[in-house]
């Protein structure tokens, strides 16, 4: 009985399109060009953090602005010229001792802040004499700082090229 059945069986026709498959209802997709929140974590804001910050440095106070503002993994990143990389609270401050040591600054100014998203820039003016040299210097540059959970996470100094 069994054969009988299975000789009755026909083939399946086969169509030159596949069979639509059951799919799940449509998602929305959202443009790519559609603009996304920034968002720098816990904390104070980027505008906060620059605010706080240059106040201790116009007063003088460049300590209490590394204890209080530095996280301790920043990354400290100098610009042409160096195009050196240094990472963690301790050895950024001792890049900047370092520094102090080998220089008589003789006048210093500070620009800004300009904020941005995600951070803020300031634009120092120094006239300084480096010790080991002799050579007296005045130079400029701007800094930019990354903010992330309230804390600066990454400093980057940006120096004009002679034209």
């Amino acid at each position: 009985m069994a054969a009988r059945k299975a000789a009755k069986k026909k083939p399946a026709k086969r169509s030159a399109k596949p069979a639509a498959k059951k799919s799940a209802p449509a998602k929305q997709r959202v443009s790519s060009m559609a603009p996304k929140v920034v968002k720098t974590g816990k904390g104070p804001a980027p505008a906060d953090v620059a605010r706080e910050f240059i106040a201790l440095i116009r007063a003088g106070k460049a300590d209490e602005a590394e204890k209080t503002w530095l996280a301790p993994g920043i990354e400290s990143v100098e610009g042409v010229g160096a195009s050196m990389a240094w990472r963690g609270k301790k050895a950024v401050q001792a890049k900047y001792r370092a520094w102090e040591a080998d220089h008589e600054v003789h006048r210093m100014s500070v620009d800004g802040p300009w904020i941005g998203a995600t951070g803020f820039a300031l634009r120092f003016a120094v006239d300084a004499t480096q010790l080991s040299t002799g050579q007296r210097m005045e130079m400029e540059e701007i800094a930019v700082y990354t903010v992330r959970d309230g804390k600066v996470v990454r400093e980057e100094f940006h120096f004009a090229l002679p034209t």
